[in-house]
């Protein structure tokens, strides 16, 4: 069913027609025309006692004919139904034409809406040509030019191209005489619509209801009166519309609707054959089922996943690795790196560290987050140092996801690390056989298992047998090692550069040799250029005689803290026999030195072969069998040398052996002559650099002094040489430029060395200087006072694993504690080791302890006594419990109060 209804008006009807219409429309009027019946004349004779608005009925429309082509409003011509509004009979001679004045119904009553109730304007008939392609059809002139004369013009569409004449009144046509035309009411022209015409072969049917009259209030709001019965007759009555007609204003041929039967279309299902085609554009738009109210679902791509390759995306994730270790470095070198932010629970992971945590964390997020985080690009270096407490499971995950992929293992300290882990770590870390029944092998670089003392002897020989790339391997302090483990080394790890089996005591010289021998007996020679063998017993010279011959590319030697070692065996390791030639393919050199360059007194014509190593780190710490003779056989064998540790031998030690192993090493950067008590002002002659003129004042406060020429020493350790003067030491501290770190505790150091390094460190601008005087009695608390101005205590560092320690660090901004102490994290401050030093550090620390117990006291203090505490004075502690109950009560003793005048919290015991 369709809704005519009136609430459409026309914003125009309420308007007063122009002046040459009204003129046109006169004259009209004094023709003789018939009358205008209309069907609802009889409506206006009713019984005077209807009053107010009746019920309001559908405009009668008659049938079409064939006779009267066009209606009205027609736009169409060529549709041949007619309008329901006759015009051409209403414009008889016999009747008088409609007026646009106000006319008002008498009301019989006085009441109601009766005055609004009047016969509405018309206007004369509109006349087109039809609609068709072409001038062969066309109305050329218009029927109304034609009836009225060349100087009459009637209204027109395209037909005639006169203007409108609204003037003198236009020729009427004749009326229609087949087919009596049915009177009508005349309405009032509420719509400016294109076509009104319908079409006789489809008539789709309507049922119109009452209109409403707001609209009809509306419009005649300012006076203007329309007729409105109050019943209509074609109240229930069908009326026919067709294509064309303003209901189907697009389409003029409802035939043309077929087309679309035929299609498939949401809008047209389910509607009956005798309804309209189409009754709106809105019968086209498929309906929707579901609820409106549901929200659009929002796709938002996935440019991470859907559109980067793999291998970008891995390289995102190592990317958020370097940026890490570069924000660590430049928080650094800017500064913004402090004690209390290193000893922070946030900060306990930093650099590389925080980056391994962060990508666990990611693998969280999806599945294919997961595989990123897993790849074995990432984890081509697991260095798992800072998470000794990781997780079996996660740590087997790692080494399978990442596979063959991993090249370097480094789980120092993971104690809960057992055999069996081990060995499913070890499956998981190797690759496919390369043929057929040849073992697996893995592509580890490095390995480094100390501190974990679960692993077995079997668990650490599969893992060294599948190891055939292997060039690090740190295995000191395992219990697991034994001398089967340097066979199994020798045979399947061929291309070890480094190896450390420091404080192993299930190996001895035994499985070093057979290290060494099965070298030799392959015709190679190890490439082994790092090698510690701390604390290694029963050390004999075969063994060393083997390890010098089949290990000439040592670089770094430990061999300290070996008991048995002695001097021969040191000779042996430097040795060369006479068969032995030079190899220079290989690198190998071969010096002859005689009686004197060996450190020998007799048999003077005897030539000494020595092999040149590349040694550049040699520790024979804590060798008590050792003497200066040891000195003299490295003499001219260690040309290269930078480090040499001989801590711990004591009074053996002598300057002869020692002055001729220093005359050979222009290249020595550190030497530890701990406890060397024999040491005299030769040593350190021996290692100062001689001025260039004997008889010139060497003064570093003299700016047109020639420069001393360079020492590459910078670190010196003579703790305990007691023979050694301050003139020794200050030609020392002059001479070596490069002097950073001067060890003399227990020495007999006085207060101008300690003045002369302390301010020659600030001039040459040496950063973490440092001077031990621990034990000179030299040194009193006024001559540190002097200095707290370029000096420190402590070397501190700026670490999670240093917050124990309590450094104290000008950055964090504690004035209270700079004013008992020293910033201790300034490189520019030289560092002061002294006992007064260490007072300045005890003061620091019983600061902290006061002002933390002066707090919780307050705090406890302002708990108890709420807002009526005494901000102004000192705080003291009540001598009663917080809780109200005297102490006293409990003890069952009456404690005494305290005296204001005696500042005293309570009762003292001495």
């Amino acid at each position: 069913m369709f809704d005519l209804d009136n609430d459409n008006f026309d914003p125009y009807c309420d308007l007063e027609p122009p002046q040459p219409l009204l003129l046109a429309m006169q004259q009209i009027a004094n023709t003789d025309a018939p009358s205008f019946a209309s069907p609802t004349d009889h409506l206006e004779c009713q019984d005077a006692s209807w009053k107010g608005k009746g019920v309001s009925r559908p405009v009668p429309i008659p049938a079409a004919s064939v006779a009267d082509p066009h209606d009205t409003f027609d736009v169409g011509g060529a549709s041949s139904s007619r309008s329901g509004y006759e015009f051409y009979a209403a414009f008889s001679p016999s009747s008088p034409p409609p007026r646009w004045n106000k006319t008002t119904r008498p009301d019989p009553q006085g009441k109601g809406k009766a005055r609004r109730r009047s016969n509405p304007p018309t206007l004369p008939p509109l006349t087109f040509s039809p609609t068709e392609f072409g001038y062969a059809h066309t109305n050329w002139p218009s029927p109304v030019v034609v009836a009225a004369g060349p100087s009459s013009y009637g209204p027109s569409s395209y037909g005639s191209l006169a203007p409108l004449d609204l003037i003198s009144p236009p020729a009427l046509p004749p009326p229609v005489l087949s087919t009596p035309p049915s009177p009508v009411r005349p309405v009032c022209r509420r719509r400016s619509l294109p076509s009104l015409a319908f079409t006789p072969n489809a008539k789709p049917k309507f049922r119109l209801r009452a209109p409403s009259t707001v609209a009809r209030r509306l419009l005649f709001r300012n006076g203007d009166t329309c007729p409105t019965p109050p019943s209509s007759p074609a109240d229930g009555r069908d009326l026919d519309f067709g294509a064309g007609t303003c209901w189907a204003p697009w389409r003029n041929d409802y035939a043309l609707a077929l087309e679309y039967q035929d299609q498939d279309m949401p809008g047209l299902k389910g509607r009956p054959a005798s309804a309209p085609f189409p009754i709106s554009a809105l019968d086209l738009i498929p309906s929707i089922n579901g609820d409106v109210f549901n929200p659009i679902p929002l796709f938002v791509p996935n440019y991470f996943d859907d559109i980067l390759p793999r291998e970008l995306r891995v390289c995102i994730f190592l990317a958020l690795i370097a940026v890490h270790e570069a924000d660590q470095t430049r928080a650094h070198r800017d500064g913004q790196w402090s004690v209390a932010k290193a000893s922070s629970s946030k900060n306990k992971w930093v650099g590389r560290d925080k980056a391994l945590r962060e990508l666990v964390r990611f693998s969280r997020v999806s599945k294919s987050w997961q595989e990123l985080v897993f790849d074995g690009q990432i984890w081509a270096n697991l260095d798992l140092r800072a998470f000794p407490l990781l997780p079996k499971s996660l740590l087997l995950r790692i080494a399978k996801a990442a596979g063959s992929f991993i090249q370097d293992i480094n789980v120092t300290g993971h104690v809960n690390l057992n055999s069996g882990t081990l060995i499913e770590v070890t499956d998981n870390l190797s690759a496919g056989s390369v043929s057929t029944g040849s073992l697996p092998f893995t592509n580890l670089t490095g390995v480094n298992l100390r501190g974990c003392s679960a692993i077995t002897t079997r668990s650490l020989h599969h893992l060294l047998i599948q190891c055939r790339t292997l060039e690090r391997l740190c295995l000191k302090g395992l219990a697991a090692v034994t001398n089967t483990t340097c066979d199994i080394i020798g045979v399947y790890c061929t291309r070890l550069v480094a190896l450390d089996l420091g404080r192993c005591n299930s190996i001895d010289a035994a499985g070093i040799r057979s290290l060494a021998t099965a070298a030799v007996a392959r015709g190679e020679y190890l490439t082994l250029k790092e090698l510690r063998l701390s604390g290694l017993k029963h050390v004999d010279d075969d063994m060393m005689a083997a390890l010098g011959r089949a290990a000439p590319y040592l670089e770094v030697l430990d061999l300290s803290y070996m008991r048995q070692l002695h001097n021969t065996a040191v000779e042996a390791f430097v040795a060369c026999a006479d068969e032995e030639e030079e190899d220079e393919a290989n690198g190998i050199k071969v010096v002859s030195l005689n009686a004197r360059e060996a450190g020998r007194t007799v048999d003077e014509a005897t030539k000494y072969r020595r092999r040149v190593t590349r040694l550049r780190h040699l520790s024979l710490s804590s060798c008590l069998l050792l003497t200066d003779v040891a000195c003299s056989h490295l003499a001219h064998s260690v040309p290269a040398l930078e480090y040499l540790e001989l801590a711990g031998i004591g009074s053996s030690l002598e300057d002869e052996g020692l002055i001729r192993l220093l005359n050979t090493t222009p290249r020595l950067k550190r030497l530890d002559l701990e406890d060397a008590s024999s040491i005299t002002d030769a040593v350190i002659a021996t290692l100062t650099p001689a001025p260039p003129d004997e008889n010139a004042v060497d003064d570093d406060d003299d700016e047109d002094a020639p420069p001393h020429p360079e020492s590459p020493l910078e670190h010196l350790i003579i703790s305990g040489a007691l023979e050694v003067s301050d003139d020794a030491l200050l030609a020392l501290i002059r001479g070596c430029v490069r002097l950073r770190v001067l060890e003399a505790d227990n020495t007999r150091m006085g207060p101008v060395v300690l003045k002369t390094f302390v301010h020659t460190a600030r001039r040459r601008a040496l950063t973490d200087a440092k001077l031990v005087g621990i034990d000179c009695r030299g040194f009193g608390e006024a001559l540190l006072k002097d200095l707290s101005l370029h000096t420190r205590p402590r070397l501190g560092w700026r670490a999670y694993g240093a917050r124990a320690l309590g450094y104290l660090d000008a950055r964090d901004g504690c004035a209270e504690d700079l004013k008992a102490g020293q910033d201790e994290c300034d490189a520019g401050r030289v560092v002061l080791k002294t006992f007064h030093g260490w007072q300045t550090v005890d003061a620091v620390q019983s600061g902290r302890e006061k002002r933390r117990k002066a707090r919780t006291r307050r705090a406890a203090n302002e708990s108890a006594t709420g807002s009526d505490a005494d901000a102004e004075g000192p705080v003291r502690a009540r001598w009663w419990s917080p809780g109200g109950r005297r102490s006293g009560t409990r003890s069952g003793t009456n404690s005494p109060p305290v005296v204001p005048e005696m500042h005293s919290d309570g009762c003292t015991i001495m």
